[in-house]
């Protein structure tokens, strides 16, 4: 009996026990501990954010040829090469086809994957060094040849397809002359048309990852500042480039992104640009005014947006106060967080130096983009405003470079007198933000993006080996 009682005793306290450390585990653990909690230090710096996710692009292995095919075709280098010295007549066309296929696919091979930029390169020489300037036609037929090989990649592995777009971004009807009197290449602007579908897919195109985009929006540039004074007077293809450009920066895209798009934009070298009822609107300078004045947008994106309202051409009827206000309100910005120590002076110099071009020619005898005007706003929107725009940010740009060319190669912090920043900030607001009458504020600020949804798949599954290379065919025709 007394042994029972014994047990029972000890069964008692070792409920106890377990219920005091039930509460003990609950009070712990409840949310009004966590108020005296102390923060757990992770041991990574305030505002640490983690790298984004590997793309799944990376993964994906879609090789187009194999090495024993590239091997086999070696032997007809000779007669390749021969063929794109002649006349488009005969088996030429099938030769050159044949060889640019089998050069274009070999960037999608994976053990090719350190050679990517060589092979790029190799193919571009073929074009520059075998095909004769004077032969036009042979130039656009390779040109046209390399493209429709080089989009047959833009579903494989992520490295392929930016040498893919770097490689459409790189072809020449004349190539780039160096010496005393550089001569300028002369770009293959009918390439432009895929880096459009890259940049802003159409419905039944691959939605590209942003990295690829990113140099799609390059080389778009570099087309059209190096091809489009071959195109017909006529042509549409600097409206339709412009219009695609200006719907994709409607999107959502990182501000390095829409940088390079707003540089290609500005390429275009067009005033307005005709809406849905065919009505011209100058929609490239609003695009670029409306970045210059959001602050929820970068320090760097603004000042390139500034810059480049230097070099477009302005259409007629245009107020500049709008202008010249957000100019120098983003010269304020950059100014005080150099003084409160958030921007380093190595850094806001850059874009200063960007804010102050944007009045002035970079260089002597430097054009707008259409060749029409002297760049900088106070030839291109020489009105009031501007001109006093331009006075009161000088000293700050002059304050700057003064401060680094005085340091020489040692490092500073940079400053600014309050003087300077004074004048800026006593600056008025116009009443009216609108660059002309019955068009929009261009200091409105848009709704905020909603969170990015999940990205759609951007390739399809890998076919099998014995499918892909008649798929790529399909793609190619």
């Amino acid at each position: 009996m007394r042994r029972t009682t014994d047990t029972n005793r000890i069964v008692k306290q070792l409920c106890r026990a377990c219920l005091g450390l039930a509460v003990t585990v609950t009070l712990v653990t409840s949310p009004v501990s966590l108020c005296f909690a102390q923060p757990v230090d992770t041991g990574l710096p305030p505002g640490f954010r983690p790298p984004p996710p590997i793309p799944p692009e990376l993964a994906i292995e879609n090789p187009l040829i194999t090495e024993e095919e590239i091997t086999a075709w070696k032997p007809k280098r000779l007669g390749f090469q021969d063929a794109l010295g002649k006349k488009l007549a005969g088996d030429g066309p099938k030769t050159i086809d044949e060889g640019f296929r089998v050069a274009v696919h070999e960037l999608s091979i994976v053990e090719k994957r350190d050679d990517l930029t060589a092979i790029r390169k190799s193919i571009v020489r073929y074009i520059d060094n075998y095909v004769d300037v004077k032969n036009e036609e042979e130039k656009k037929f390779a040109c046209k040849t390399v493209v429709k090989y080089a989009k047959t990649l833009l579903d494989g592995n992520l490295h392929v397809r930016m040498h893919a777009v770097l490689l459409i971004g790189s072809l020449n009807l004349s190539p780039e002359v160096p010496g005393m009197r550089l001569k300028a290449a002369v770009a293959y602007i009918d390439g432009l048309a895929t880096l459009l579908d890259i940049i802003r897919a159409p419905k039944d195109g691959i939605v590209q990852p942003e990295s690829v985009r990113i140099l799609a929006a390059l080389e778009a540039r570099r087309l059209l500042a190096e091809g489009r004074h071959t195109l017909k007077v006529n042509s549409k293809i600097p409206v339709d480039c412009a219009k695609r450009i200006l719907a994709e920066l409607k999107g959502n895209g990182s501000d390095w992104y829409h940088l390079r798009l707003i540089e290609a934009l500005a390429e275009t070298a067009l005033s307005s640009v005709p809406n849905e009822q065919n009505q011209q609107e100058p929609l490239i300078v609003e695009a670029l005014a409306e970045i210059l004045a959001n602050p929820r947008r970068s320090n760097q994106i603004r000042a390139r947006a500034a810059f480049l309202l230097g070099r477009v051409p302005m259409p007629g009827g245009l107020q500049a106060a709008p202008i010249a206000y957000a100019i120098v309100k983003l010269t304020q910005k950059i100014a005080t967080e150099v003084n409160q120590g958030q921007l380093p002076g190595g850094i806001a110099i850059f874009q200063i130096n960007d804010i102050y071009l944007s009045f002035v020619p970079e260089v002597k005898g430097e054009s707008t983009t259409d060749d029409r005007k002297v760049a900088g706003l106070l030839s291109t929107l020489n009105q009031k405003p501007t001109t006093e725009a331009h006075k009161d940010i000088k000293p700050i740009v002059q304050s700057i470079f003064r401060q680094f060319q005085a340091a020489g190669n040692k490092p500073i912090r940079a400053s600014f007198a309050p003087g300077l920043i004074d004048k800026l900030n006593a600056w008025p607001k116009p009443a009216d933000m609108a660059l002309a009458a019955g068009r929009g504020q261009i200091d409105a600020l848009p709704p905020q993006p909603a969170p990015a949804a999940a990205r759609p798949k951007t390739s399809p599954a890998a076919p099998p080996q014995a499918n892909r290379q008649q798929n790529s065919a399909n793609r190619a025709g």
